[in-house]
């Protein structure tokens, strides 16, 4: 890409050069750390000659006196890393277990800025629409991922890592009450928590009809993603892909279920599973680092296509590990499909067109590209996915769902026609 002369890169390519996170690109450009990076809509463009910014806070030296230690990485109430001033991270114990592993890579050492790696993705989301209240309840007034990761101790429910400030501090005194019912499995049977928004979406840890997940309630009226979440579900068991489930608890809420046992057992996201540059090809990208889930993948990408899924990145599909042995976790947050934020205008351009108006799936192509991809290696998409489904089915649940007006009609010409597409290959 190339402006007044100046050859350009995205945050993705530029993350790809520098070895992080395209989060973390995004991050620095935001707080002007990256000489020359201007917005453009949502996306930055990024000088090709710009310089990694150099992470000043990063010391030499192996030892760590006890002086210098701000903070104790923990595994539940095992202390298994400690974290200095600078926030540079030393693990005592960096194969603990399976999970660890995954983040430690065996490594002894996280340089503070993949400490901050680590929380960004554990810490709620600075793009949310409400950050400015969330940051007030924080006692914050400006965003500091930081300062988030102290007061929320960087607790996630995906795992049983976070952040203590000495080496006497337990879990279960440190953890909100929401944490303390996911991890120790103390259900509010009423299913309440406190908000712990991320997203579109407040987000809330609850119960509904005996079974523990998490509720969102949509911020705005206009997006249609509760819907869109219903839909996806009621589509993936009818076409036999996994998927985690989605019922509708009210007009503006659904509770997604969660499909672990907390006591027993992890959810690692994909992004946890790669080290350094990927490829172009994010289908291949994902075989190459978990060959034994290509069939999974391949279902999933197929049904991302026919819901013209918007917000399948690395954080938003998962491995399941009881720490001896793993699976595929069935498909969640599929919210932001079937043109849950699209004007009537364009979702009439988008069905004339679906292979057009596909949507993209990681550094290049569409699910289009990675569905042809799929049919090429395979031949028949049959023994992956069901694609025999008639309009009026499609219709049906799309109802149920809470689908109603344009939307209605878009999401039944998409889906059927791009199953027609798949059949064809």
């Amino acid at each position: 890409m190339e402006s007044n002369n100046i050859a350009y890169m995205t945050a993705q390519q530029a993350a790809k050069k520098w070895g992080i996170s395209d989060r973390r690109v995004r991050t620095l450009c935001a707080e002007g750390k990256v000489e020359g990076a201007v917005k453009n809509g949502k996306s930055y463009q990024i000088p090709e000659n710009a310089q990694k910014p150099a992470d000043g806070r990063i010391r030499n030296g192996n030892a760590m006196p006890k002086k210098e230690i701000s903070g104790y990485f923990k595994w539940e109430n095992d202390v298994i890393g400690f974290i200095d001033h600078a926030n540079a991270v030393v693990f005592t114990k960096p194969d603990y277990n399976d999970v660890v592993s995954l983040y430690t890579c065996g490594k002894r050492r996280w340089t503070p800025e993949q400490y901050i790696e680590f929380i960004t993705e554990r810490v709620v989301s600075r793009e949310r629409r409400d950050i400015e209240r969330i940051l007030f309840r924080c006692g914050l007034s400006h965003y500091d991922v930081l300062r988030l990761a102290e007061i929320t101790k960087g607790i996630h429910p995906k795992d049983l890592l976070w952040r203590a400030h000495t080496a006497d501090e337990t879990m279960q005194s440190a953890v909100t009450e929401v944490f303390e019912s996911v991890f120790n499995r103390r259900i509010d049977l009423i299913g309440d928590s406190i908000d712990t928004p991320e997203g579109y979406n407040i987000k809330r840890y609850g119960v509904h009809e005996g079974q523990y997940g998490i509720f969102k309630q949509r911020i705005s009226p206009l997006h249609t993603d509760v819907e869109s979440e219903v839909a996806v579900c009621l589509l993936a068991n009818r076409l036999g892909v996994p998927c985690c489930p989605a019922i509708r608890t009210g007009k503006d809420t659904i509770f997604s279920g969660f499909l672990y046992d907390f006591s027993k057992e992890y959810v690692v996201h994909f992004r946890r599973l790669f080290h350094g540059a990927r490829s172009d090809n994010e289908y291949q990208n994902l075989i190459a680092v978990r060959p034994q889930y290509k069939d999974e993948i391949a279902r999933m990408i197929l049904l991302d296509f026919i819901t013209r899924q918007d917000d399948r990145h690395l954080s938003n599909l998962a491995i399941k590990s009881d720490g001896k042995n793993e699976s595929f976790y069935p498909l969640y947050d599929n919210g932001r499909s079937l043109f849950y934020e699209d004007t009537e205008e364009m979702v009439k351009n988008a069905v004339k067109e679906p292979a057009l108006y596909a949507t993209s799936f990681g550094y290049a192509g569409t699910y289009w590209d990675y569905v042809q991809e799929i049919a090429a290696e395979r031949g028949d998409l049959k023994e992956l996915i069901c694609l025999d489904i008639e309009k009026k089915e499609i219709t049906e649940l799309l109802i149920e769902a809470g689908f109603s007006g344009y939307r209605l009609d878009g999401a039944v010409q998409w889906i059927e026609k791009t199953i027609s597409m798949a059949k064809s290959l």
